[in-house]
C-alpha cells in the first residue's frame, strides 16, 4: 500500500510556486518514496544508476531528466552499476496547485498542461531536450529575481512540452493518475481491457467492441500503439500484477499472477521478465530492500 512508502516532506514553503537546489554526491542513498510536490530531476555523470519510476526500471545514461507529478507515484534512483564517484543533480520541485489555475487551460499552455497530465506517470525527456534544457536550468539556478525565475521555469517547462520523443515511465495500471489514450477507439478498447483483464480475452472480442475485423483491429492496435494485442494485453496484466507484488508482499507470486489473468506460471515469468527486466520475485524485492516503512 501506498502507506508503507517514505513521503518526503519537500522544501517549498506556501508562499513559493517552487524551490531549485543542485548537489554534488557520490552516490544515491534516498529510498522509494513520493511526494505532494510536481517535480523535475536531472542527472548528469551517473552512468548506469537505475532508475525505479511505479512499475518502470531502467537503467540510465550519463544525462537524466524526469518529470513527476503524480503524487502517489514511487520513485527513486539506486547506484545498480553507476561507478561515478562525481554524481551532479539539479532538482526543481514546484506546488502542485501553480498548475491549477484558468490559465493552464488557455490554449497557450495547452501542451504544457499536457505534459504535466502524461508525467502523473513519469517522464523521461529526450537526450535532444535535456541538451535544450540545460541553460535553462543553469539561468534558473543563477536567478535573484523571483518573478524573472517563474518566466525561465515557464520557458523550461515550453520546451520540454516539446519533447516528441519523450517517454511516459510507468503503466497506469500501476500509477493512479490520467489516461493518456489519444484514439476514441484506443480508449475504448484499453478500458474494456483495464476492466476485464483477470479473464479470458478474445482478439475476437474486442474487435467487436469497436466494429472491426479482427484482421483490421490487428492492424489498428498495432499502428496505434506500437504493440499487437497479445502484447497490450499483458502489459495491462504485467502492470497490475506489479502492483500487487508491491501491496500483497505475503501473498505468493502464482497466486497473483492467476488472479491477474496468467494461467501458466513459466509463461507468466518469461514475460514479466522481457517487460520489465527482473523476474517478478526480484522486482518485488527490490521494492522491499528499497523502502521505508512509516
Amino acid at each position: 500500500m501506498i502507506s508503507s512508502i517514505l513521503t518526503e516532506i519537500p522544501p517549498v514553503s506556501r508562499e513559493e510556486c517552487f524551490a531549485v537546489f543542485e548537489r554534488h554526491k557520490t552516490s544515491f542513498n534516498f529510498p522509494i518514496h513520493v511526494h505532494s510536490l510536481f517535480e523535475l530531476n536531472y542527472i548528469e555523470n551517473a552512468a548506469g544508476a537505475q532508475r525505479i519510476v511505479g512499475d518502470h526500471t531502467s537503467e540510465i545514461d550519463d544525462l537524466e531528466l524526469v518529470l513527476i507529478t503524480g503524487p502517489t507515484l514511487e520513485h527513486a534512483w539506486v547506484n545498480h552499476n553507476c561507478r561515478s564517484n562525481d554524481i551532479y543533480e539539479i532538482t526543481i520541485q514546484m506546488s502542485a496547485d501553480l498548475f491549477e489555475g484558468g490559465m493552464f487551460r488557455k490554449k497557450q499552455f495547452r501542451l504544457i498542461a499536457r505534459m504535466l497530465e502524461r508525467a502523473t506517470h513519469g517522464i523521461a525527456f529526450s537526450r535532444r531536450t535535456i541538451l535544450s534544457a540545460k541553460p535553462l536550468l543553469d539561468e534558473l539556478l543563477a536567478s535573484t529575481d523571483t518573478f524573472n525565475s517563474m518566466l525561465i521555469l515557464l520557458r523550461l517547462l515550453h520546451t520540454l512540452s516539446l519533447d516528441g520523443s519523450s517517454e511516459v515511465l510507468s503503466h497506469q495500471m500501476f500509477s493512479s493518475g490520467v489516461t493518456l489514450y489519444d484514439s476514441r477507439r484506443v480508449k475504448l478498447v484499453m478500458e474494456y481491457l483495464e476492466r476485464h483483464y483477470s479473464e479470458h480475452i478474445s482478439l475476437s472480442t474486442v474487435a467487436a467492441l469497436v466494429n472491426m475485423s479482427t484482421s483490421s483491429f490487428s492492424r489498428f492496435i498495432k499502428l496505434r500503439t506500437g504493440n499487437n494485442f497479445i502484447d497490450c494485453l499483458n502489459e495491462i496484466r504485467v502492470s497490475a500484477v506489479a502492483r500487487l507484488l508491491v501491496d500483497e508482499p505475503t501473498n505468493s507470486v502464482a497466486d497473483i499472477a492467476y488472479r491477474c489473468g496468467f494461467n501458466n506460471i513459466s509463461n507468466f515469468n518469461r514475460i514479466f521478465k522481457r517487460m520489465r527486466g527482473f523476474t517478478p520475485q526480484q522486482f518485488r524485492e527490490q521494492f522491499v530492500k528499497k523502502r521505508i516503512i512509516i
